[in-house]
């Protein structure tokens, strides 16, 4: 489970922020806290701010992380990595960005970090505090460019690779390569968080098809979540049937998506009515033809919702309310924060602009976070706990948070001049 992550000159942020999943010691919705190993962690956090106030680069900076660690094992000795710095001053864009993340994994405590550039990683380290260990942390590693200081005793797995490790390539990665225990546990941890767009279903719609045509764990949940928030259909219905259009004798590209052989068909059951609004019996119909935008979406993120539930993993989506009610992006919220359907720790992360959710009858202030830019057009991210007035008063848990944000009390809104 995710417990902090903290980045710094990525994007529009210039200085170090971090988003915290930690719970505070606040009274609303306690049943929803997740106890972990001594740990009070929050099942949700929700991200609000103008249109290009730095919301999507908050997810942003969490999935690049993902993908340096996931995909440094790849890399060449000279291939370039991912460095998007801020570039509004001077200093920035010669300066590294870093990122650290803090987790739990298998009853112990993970801090992992690295700085980089687009040419190498200039810092990485890693710490482990153990349960049972009271706050004691134990450093299994920390690397300056070429230099390492591995802890023999607390992580054999390293000692002796720091010389097999490129100046582009991150050690974890090499160690987990090679079957280091902890440092696969880092790489799996990073593995198990999903990311989504909500304007777009690439990427996870052909999961989502085949965990209902295969009728895989978290088909039924899925179901049952659409009859629930009553889409309009009676059932789905995955088939597969052949692809009228099978080039693959022919010399087309191996990458065009014609060259299938099979193609899945996704419809959707719906009553057929007499005059008199009886129901005379049930017809099929193609989801594309007979559902709106918003219900097809929610069919295509069922896959990712339920696996990440099912197995409690991290969900990062950006604009999740997209195409949505309200009253659905309220229930897919409800989904994490119900204790009873989200009994494995699964976590949601979400940029949106649905302000119904600013209710604490459905989020605590330690789960509304803001983004916004200075003067000189560096994001900044703060909480809702966080907030202070002019007067340094906080935020009270009677507040109309709806109506304080629109009306420009937390900052966060558009500013038209």
């Amino acid at each position: 489970m995710l417990i902090n992550f903290t980045f710094q000159n990525f994007r529009s942020f210039r200085d170090e922020k971090t988003l915290s999943m930690e719970a505070g010691s606040i009274k609303e919705l306690k049943e929803s806290v997740i106890e972990k190993d001594k740990y009070r962690l929050l099942p949700v956090s929700v991200l609000y701010g103008a249109n290009s106030s730095g919301k999507s680069n908050v997810l942003s900076a969490l999935l690049t992380m993902r993908g340096v660690v996931l995909y440094s094992v790849r890399l060449n000795p000279s291939d370039e990595l991912f460095f998007n710095p801020f570039m509004l001053d001077i200093d920035s864009p010669t300066q590294p960005t870093s990122f650290e993340i803090e987790f739990i994994q298998d009853g112990a405590m993970y801090r992992y970090g690295f700085e980089y550039n687009q040419k190498r990683i200039i810092k990485e380290w890693l710490y482990e505090k153990c349960a049972g260990e009271g706050e004691r942390e134990h450093n299994l590693f920390l690397r300056v460019e070429d230099d390492f200081e591995v802890n023999k005793s607390q992580f054999p797995e390293g000692f002796g690779k720091e010389d097999a490790t490129a100046g582009n390539r991150l050690f974890v990665s090499l160690v987990a390569q090679l079957k280091g225990e902890k440092s696969k546990k880092i790489i799996d941890w990073f593995s198990k968080c999903n990311y989504l767009s909500g304007l777009t279903s690439q990427g996870y719609e052909g999961y989502t098809l085949q965990m209902l045509y295969e009728h895989l764990n978290g088909c039924d949940d899925a179901l049952n979540f659409f009859h629930h928030v009553n889409l309009g259909f009676n059932n789905i219905i995955i088939t597969e049937k052949e692809n009228p259009n099978d080039f693959s004798q022919m010399n087309s590209s191996p990458a065009d998506n014609l060259n299938r052989k099979k193609i899945v068909e996704t419809q959707t059951t719906h009553n057929i009515y007499n005059r008199d609004g009886s129901i005379s019996g049930e017809r099929a119909f193609a989801k594309d033809e007979m559902e709106s935008e918003g219900t097809k979406k929610v069919i295509e993120m069922s896959g990712p919702i339920f696996d990440t539930l099912n197995k409690g993993k991290l969900l990062v989506v950006d604009e999740l309310d997209a195409k949505l009610h309200p009253l659905l992006t309220r229930n897919i919220v409800g989904l994490f924060m119900d204790p009873n359907i989200n009994r494995n720790g699964a976590q949601l992360i979400f940029a949106t602009h649905d302000t119904h959710l600013l209710n604490l009858e459905y989020l605590r202030r330690d789960q509304i976070w803001f983004t916004e830019k200075d003067n000189t057009e560096s994001s900044d991210l703060y909480s809702l706990i966080e907030f202070r007035d002019g007067d340094g008063n906080k935020v009270r848990n009677d507040s109309s948070i709806e109506k304080d944000y629109i009306n420009g009390r937390y900052g966060a809104i558009p500013f038209f001049k």
